[in-house]
């Protein structure tokens, strides 16, 4: 029976994910908020599960790893979502319930267990490392989606204005730069945890290359250029390719 909880897990999250999305789609904004507070719930009590069976943190496994990302992910937007119109707010809550369907999606044909025990999980600094790299991937997709909802939004139509975008496009920039302070802290825990095991606190290799691009992607979409930092549909398009990266990283490994 234990073996099939993460399945069922899944399965939760689907159908009350799914269903808020397809609601909000529709305008049925309490019935979308309820179930997605639900799903939300649902992502808790599968951390809790494997907090409790695992003994352990979510650390590593695509399971565990949108498990996760999805509670973090739909925490931020139901309690941190920038102060902005009931309209803006449903347009987030409705694109965020989208994007956890989407990597639902795409966990469905990999497998539906959380990741095998390794004696290195016992390590703080490894704990430390993959754990918040998963709270970094939440804080770089919350910002691609608020960005992307800000700039896609059209002053004087359909109850935005020009303050709504703004206080969006800003706080999608708040949300990247968390982001990446986050995952800053996740890799000087890898250094350590590196210098523990080989003596040193730096091992080139393809994983440490994809990771500095990490820093190279928020650099970028933190220092455009003038000719394009007066574009906010070209910002956001740069402050979505963090979260779009480092979910391709997930995924990859």
């Amino acid at each position: 029976m234990n073996a099939q909880i993460p399945f069922l897990i899944y399965c939760s999250m689907a159908g009350l994910f799914s269903t808020a999305f397809v609601l909000g789609l529709f305008k049925q904004t309490r019935w979308s908020r309820g179930l997605g507070l639900a799903g939300t719930v649902a992502c808790g009590a599968g951390v809790v599960w494997l907090m409790a069976t695992e003994k352990r943190l979510p650390l590593y496994g695509s399971l565990e790893a949108i498990i996760y990302v999805s509670f973090v992910l739909t925490l931020v937007q139901h309690f941190a979502s920038p102060p902005v119109q009931a309209k803006s707010r449903n347009r987030l809550r409705v694109v965020t319930h989208g994007v956890v369907c989407l990597l639902l999606v795409v966990q469905a044909g990999r497998p539906m267990a959380f990741n095998a025990d390794f004696f290195m999980y016992d390590n703080l600094w490894v704990n430390l490392f993959f754990n918040l790299r998963l709270n970094a991937v939440a804080l770089f997709v919350w910002a691609a989606i608020v960005s992307m909802v800000g700039a896609w939004s059209q002053p004087g139509r359909a109850g935005f204005d020009r303050e709504t975008r703004d206080r969006l496009m800003y706080g999608g920039r708040n949300f990247l730069l968390t982001g990446i302070a986050v995952y800053l802290v996740s890799e000087w825990s890898g250094s350590l945890w590196c210098l523990n095991w080989f003596g040193d606190s730096w091992q080139w290799s393809r994983g440490f290359f994809k990771a500095g691009i990490i820093f190279l992607l928020v650099m970028v979409a933190s220092h455009l250029p003038k000719s394009l930092a007066g574009s906010d549909r070209v910002k956001a398009l740069f402050a979505a390719c963090p979260g779009g990266y480092i979910l391709f990283m997930l995924f990859q490994h």
